[in-house]
C-alpha cells in the first residue's frame, strides 16, 4: 500500500503502459520406458477325442505395469500431457502331443487347437487406453509315434492417449505414474486329438515396446528490473538541499523474454522509511506478458536534513496461461527489491547577505568617532 500519492503528476501514469498478449510456443519434456511381457494359458484333451471338452480361460490378467517420470514442476508450468504407446502384440497358439511307444508307422494322426487373447491399456487417470484383440489356430499331423509343434501371428498396437486436464495435477511430482497392461482375456480350445496320447493346446500373448509421456509446457514467469534478470536494484537521489525539488527516477519491471507465462504482482512491503521520505508508484498488476515491461517512478521528499533509506520490496506469481493447465506447477513467491537512499543538508547561507571583513571595520571606526563627539559636546 502506498504511504502517499506521488507529488509528480506525470508518474501517475507511468505505470499505465499497454501489457500485450504476447504467443509463445509450447515446449515439450519426454520420458519413456519399455516393457516385456508375456502370458501363458494351457489346454489339454485326453487320447482320442474327436471334440473338446471344453475351453481354459482366464480374464483380467494384470500383465504388469510400466512407470513413466512425473513432470516436474520446477520446470514451468504444465499444460498437456498425451501418453504414447508403440508395440507389437503377438498371439501364438501351439499345439503338440508327445509321442508314445504303442504308436506305430501306419497312417497318420493330427491334433487341432485355438487360442485366443485381448489386451488393453489403462492411462491414468479416466484416459481411454489402447485395446486389441487377436486369435490363432495351429493344427499337427504326424505318425502316432510323432510329436507335433506349430503355430502362431501377430500385429502392431500403437496408440495415442491425451489427458484430461482435470487430470494434469496427477502427472506432476518427483515420482511415477503407473500405466497397467491387461490381458482382459486369454484362452486356449484343444478341439481334436487322434493321437494315442494326450495332446495339448498352448495360447501365449506376448507384448512389448515402450512407452511415453510427451509433457507440454511453458516456464516460469521471470521477474527482473532488466533484460538480464538483475532482481535487485539501488537507486540513489544523492545529496541534495532542503526544500529542493528533486527529480523522480524512473525503474523498470520486466518479465524477461521466453516461452513463458505471464508475471503478476501480489504484493508490495515497505521497510525502514519510517519518516516517509520515499514514495513509488508502483500497484499490483494483473499480467505482464513474457518479454515485456512496464515502468514506474520512485520520489523523494526534501523538507527534512538527514540521511534517508527505504527498502521495497516487490513479490510476483505466475499468471495462469490460457486453456488447459495443472495448477499445481503454478509458481509464486518470487521477489524483487528496490533499495532507495538519499540525503537532505541544510542550504548554506546566501553571499549577499554576509558583510565583508572591510565593512565591519568601517562601521567599528565610524561608531568609535560617534563615541568621541559625543564626549566632547560634554
Amino acid at each position: 500500500m502506498l504511504k502517499r500519492t506521488m507529488h509528480v503528476a506525470m508518474l501517475a501514469a507511468v505505470g499505465a503502459l499497454a501489457m500485450p498478449t504476447l504467443a509463445h510456443a509450447t515446449l515439450i519434456t519426454t520420458t519413456t520406458n519399455n516393457f516385456n511381457l508375456t502370458r501363458s494359458v494351457n489346454d489339454t484333451l485326453g487320447a482320442n477325442k474327436n471334440a473338446s471338452d471344453g475351453a481354459t480361460s482366464q480374464s483380467n490378467v494384470n500383465l504388469g505395469t510400466t512407470t513413466l517420470g512425473q513432470f516436474n514442476s520446477a520446470t514451468g508450468v504444465l499444460t498437456g500431457v498425451n501418453v504414447g504407446l508403440a508395440s507389437t502384440y503377438k498371439q501364438s497358439t501351439n499345439v503338440s502331443s508327445a509321442g508314445t511307444s504303442a504308436g506305430s508307422n501306419m497312417g497318420n494322426a493330427n491334433a487341432i487347437g485355438t487360442g485366443s487373447s485381448a489386451i488393453k491399456l489403462t492411462v491414468p487417470t479416466n484416459v481411454s487406453g489402447a485395446t486389441a484383440n487377436l486369435s490363432a489356430s495351429d493344427s499337427c499331423a504326424g505318425k502316432p509315434k510323432d510329436a507335433c509343434n506349430n503355430g502362431a501371428t501377430s500385429t502392431t498396437l500403437n496408440h495415442n492417449a491425451t489427458v484430461g486436464s482435470a487430470n494434469l495435477n496427477d502427472y506432476v511430482g518427483g515420482g511415477t505414474v503407473g500405466v497397467t497392461h491387461t490381458a482382459t482375456s486369454l484362452s486356449a480350445d484343444t478341439t481334436l486329438n487322434s493321437y494315442n496320447s494326450q495332446a495339448t493346446t498352448a495360447s501365449t500373448l506376448d507384448w512389448f515396446g515402450s512407452l511415453t509421456a510427451s509433457y507440454s509446457y511453458l516456464e516460469h514467469a521471470s521477474q527482473s528490473f532488466d533484460p538480464w534478470g538483475n532482481t535487485v536494484m539501488n537507486l540513489n537521489f544523492g545529496s541534495v538541499y532542503q526544500g529542493d525539488a528533486v527529480a523522480d527516477l524512473v525503474f523498470f519491471i520486466h518479465n524477461l523474454a521466453g516461452d513463458r507465462v505471464g508475471l503478476t504482482m501480489t504484493g508490495i512491503s515497505e521497510s525502514g522509511d519510517s519518516s516517509n521520505r520515499f514514495t513509488t508508484n508502483v500497484a499490483n498488476f494483473g499480467t505482464l506478458a513474457a518479454g515485456a515491461s512496464t515502468n514506474y517512478g520512485a520520489s523523494f521528499l526534501t523538507d527534512m536534513i538527514g540521511s534517508f533509506g527505504a527498502i521495497y520490496e516487490f513479490t510476483f506469481a505466475d499468471a495462469a496461461p490460457d486453456g488447459a493447465f495443472a495448477t499445481s506447477t503454478l509458481g509464486s513467491g518470487y521477489k524483487l527489491t528496490l533499495n532507495l537512499s538519499g540525503s537532505v543538508v541544510e542550504r548554506p547561507a546566501d553571499p549577499a547577505e554576509v558583510p565583508e571583513p572591510a565593512s565591519l571595520l568601517l562601521l567599528g571606526l565610524g561608531a568609535a568617532a560617534m563615541g568621541l563627539r559625543r564626549k566632547r559636546k560634554a
